[in-house]
C-alpha cells in the first residue's frame, strides 16, 4: 500500500506541468503570505485544488493519447 502511493506520487511529480503548476502556486502563496496574512487553510485548499485539476489533466490527457492510438 505504501509503495503504490509511493508510486502514484512519483509518477504524478514526473511530470513537468504538474512540477511547473506547483512551482507557480507555491511562489504566488509565499508572495501573497508576506504581504497578506493568509490562513493556512485556505493555502491547503489551494494546493488540493492545484492537484485535482493536474490530476484531471493528466487522466484526460492519457485518455486522448489512448485514443489517438487507437483511431490510427
Amino acid at each position: 500500500m505504501f509503495e503504490k502511493t509511493l508510486n502514484v506520487i512519483w509518477t504524478y511529480l514526473k511530470d513537468w506541468k504538474n512540477l511547473l503548476a506547483h512551482a507557480v502556486v507555491g511562489v504566488l502563496i509565499l508572495a501573497i503570505g508576506l504581504a497578506l496574512p493568509i490562513k493556512p487553510i485556505y493555502r491547503i485548499i489551494l494546493l488540493v485544488i492545484v492537484i485535482v485539476l493536474n490530476t484531471a489533466r493528466m487522466k484526460l490527457s492519457e485518455k486522448r493519447t489512448q485514443e489517438r492510438g487507437q483511431s490510427k
